[in-house]
């Protein structure tokens, strides 16, 4: 009777085990799971603010590419304003040597916007292939040197000590060049001495700054880079007044001319505004 009796115990502590063992392997899936969750849950926030200062740093990004354009704008607007000013100052220039000469009763014509100051056959007439001038021709470029003489030098890079140009040191390096400009009719001439019109445009623009430049102060003025403002160059027929008048050659004064043509000095930058400028650019 006692051997059933120790049976029947075996039996329920047997059952009882495998109870305690089946919780036990319960519990630790639980725990396993439970710090599965918990390490998926942080690395969850984790990701999470991750992609939060991932888009906090795009954003502060975009707003210093926005504010980086706008300087670059605003530099922008800025030289704008001194190229208008500049062109400005070019203007009155052109307007200014335009009346002095009226009152010298040598009449010119002036391009506002190409910066031209136009020395026509009532200044200066040009014969027939040919790049002398008469002396009428040349007393009126004296006079116009004369003329540039007062004006011109209060805007090269070192304007004279004294009167001239007291008052003006805004103009001061304004100036960068002043190109006599020799031109022609559109009939062609091969010679001996002229191989083409742009060898005689060229020959009538040193002919024309002979008598304008040399043995005056304008032969002195500098631009900011410390070279001589005045220099020379030749179009032939290329660049008519208002267009040839005929189709056919036409031995046409109103294109046998002189121009002088003024250039003026770009706005400095600064190193920051050029990096701007080029960052804008890229």
């Amino acid at each position: 009777m006692s051997d059933n009796n120790d049976f029947l115990e075996d039996d329920g502590a047997g059952y009882l085990i495998s109870i305690s063992d089946m919780m036990s392997g319960l519990l630790f899936i639980f725990i396993i799971t439970l710090v599965a969750f918990i390490l998926n849950f942080q690395d969850a926030i984790q990701k999470q603010k991750d992609v939060t200062e991932q888009q906090k740093s795009i954003s502060r990004n975009l707003q210093e590419a926005i504010n980086k354009q706008k300087e670059v704008t605003e530099t922008q607007k800025s030289i704008v304003r001194k190229l208008t000013n500049t062109d400005q100052v070019r203007s009155e220039l052109l307007l200014n040597i335009k009346e002095e000469l009226a009152t010298q009763n040598i009449i010119v014509e002036i391009d506002i916007q190409h910066g031209v100051l136009r020395l026509t056959e009532q200044a200066v007439l040009f014969e027939t292939a040919k790049d002398t001038l008469d002396e009428i021709s040349k007393s009126n470029l004296q006079t116009i040197s004369t003329i540039m003489s007062t004006i011109l030098p209060c805007y090269a890079v070192k304007p004279p000590k004294g009167d001239l140009c007291k008052g003006l040191e805004h103009y001061k390096g304004m100036l960068d060049s002043v190109f006599v400009e020799g031109h022609t009719d559109n009939v062609p001439i091969k010679s001996w001495k002229y191989k083409n019109n742009w060898v005689l445009s060229a020959q009538r623009a040193i002919s024309a700054y002979s008598s304008l430049v040399p043995n005056s102060i304008l032969e002195e003025l500098q631009n900011t880079s410390f070279q001589p403002i005045f220099s020379v160059s030749g179009y032939g027929e290329g660049r008519p007044v208002e267009g040839h008048k005929y189709a056919m050659p036409t031995a046409d004064p109103t294109n046998r001319r002189i121009d002088v043509r003024f250039i003026m000095t770009p706005p400095s930058l600064t190193a920051a505004q050029e990096s701007l400028i080029k960052e804008g650019i890229e």
